[in-house]
């Protein structure tokens, strides 16, 4: 299974390039992937871009889940970067591009909204909620502390949203937030 190719990949080249945690295991590994998962079913546009992909831990699961999707793994770290082409090559992932440099150089290239952009873990979170509020993109879909959300809150005050715990965590959730005005 793919999936399975992936974290063994990552746990080998992670002992050379800390990409993870030196501490991360199989299991860690593949929990982490489990709750990434778990947006499979709030993902509802054919473009799914993943703004700060690290060691893809969001966008590759996406990517071998939904071959019929197009994936974009943003990243600026470019030791990341470099496992992120080579993962993807590794995998066969013809459905997916990596983008070494800034969420925000890859949005001003593009031409539509009618993609959703993914990220776990994006230090600013009001950088990509922007993107909903300039209508750049359909949705926004976050793997991320409630705290955070509560720093964008009045922001996105007129964006429809969504909120799902992740089972078993006290600290994540899922927050989905969708380019359609509440008054419509």
């Amino acid at each position: 299974m793919k999936i399975n190719t992936y974290v063994d990949f990552l746990l080998a080249y992670n002992e050379n390039v800390n990409l993870v945690s030196k501490k991360s295991t199989r299991e860690t590994v593949n929990t982490l992937i489990s709750e990434s998962l778990l947006l499979k079913k709030h993902l509802s546009t054919r473009l799914v871009i993943d703004a700060g992909s690290g060691s893809g831990l969001l966008g590759i699961p996406l990517a071998i889940s939904f071959p019929e999707k197009k994936i974009v793994l943003i990243e600026t770290v470019q030791k990341k970067v470099k496992f992120l082409k080579l993962a993807v090559e590794k995998l066969v992932l013809k459905n997916t591009t990596v983008w070494g440099g800034p969420v925000q150089e890859y949005m001003q290239r593009q031409n539509n909204s009618v993609g959703t952009l993914v990220s776990r873990g994006f230090p600013h979170i009001e950088v990509l909620a922007d993107y909903v509020l300039k209508k750049a993109i359909k949705e926004l879909i976050l793997i991320t502390a409630p705290q955070k959300i509560n720093k964008i809150k009045k922001m996105v005050a007129y964006i429809r949203q969504s909120s799902y715990n992740i089972p078993s965590r006290d600290n994540l959730i899922i927050f989905k937030m969708e380019n359609v005005s509440r008054e419509t």
